[in-house]
């Protein structure tokens, strides 16, 4: 609840892009060239901060964590938990949290254009290759989201989501709900990961065709 909390790190072309929990976004220069930094002696480049009080309301411990570079935008996933759970319980633990997506063509100047909020669960780790964004998002299950093109509002309302996997498991250590980590595409196969039912190995079906 106090001090400074780093989540997650992603680096790509000399820079440093950073959850880093109530600062938000930082991202520092590790060699690019625009502050002078290098690995060893690593210059701030930009920072966004972001309202979580006023995003989730009083209670809950919230913050950036997941963050991932994709063309000229930084994914910055909320995680928030309430103020008191317990971990090890087989209760449902309600979360929320949201995906931040942050224009940073102009590096030194990053600004939110839009975001992907599913209403009844939290985001947490995603990856996101070939216009296509893949995401663990807790007790939402393992979500896939098409990102091309220009990224404005809110991208869940205007239908962008490709698929939804229900991660949840009768012999899950939470019997029947999702609690999804993770995914990682690798050649053709979408792998989630889930605390509560382990690993699922999964195949984005080709899109139907209308005749």
């Amino acid at each position: 609840t106090g001090g400074r909390y780093l989540h997650d790190v992603y680096a790509k072309d000399g820079l440093l892009y950073m959850g880093y929990w109530r600062d938000g976004l930082v991202v520092l220069d590790i060699g690019s060239g625009i502050r002078g930094g290098s690995p060893t002696h690593p210059q701030l480049v930009s920072q966004l901060r972001f309202n979580y009080l006023d995003l989730y309301g009083p209670g809950w411990l919230a913050g950036a964590h997941s963050v991932f570079r994709y063309k000229n935008y930084v994914f910055l996933g909320d995680e928030v938990f309430p103020g008191q759970f317990n971990i090890m319980a087989r209760d449902r633990i309600t979360v929320q949290g949201i995906v931040h997506v942050i224009d940073v063509s102009d590096i030194e100047h990053p600004r939110q254009v839009a975001d992907y909020a599913v209403p009844e669960a939290g985001a947490h780790n995603m990856w996101v290759d070939s216009d296509i964004l893949y995401m663990g998002y807790y007790n939402g299950g393992g979500r896939v989201l098409d990102v091309s093109g220009e990224l404005r509002g809110n991208l869940y309302r205007q239908g962008r989501e490709i698929a939804r996997l229900w991660t949840g498991d009768p012999k899950g250590w939470r019997p029947n709900l999702p609690f999804a980590w993770g995914a990682q595409p690798q050649n053709g196969l979408i792998y989630f990961n889930d605390l509560n039912s382990g690993i699922w190995i999964t195949r984005l079906a080709p899109p139907k065709t209308q005749n």
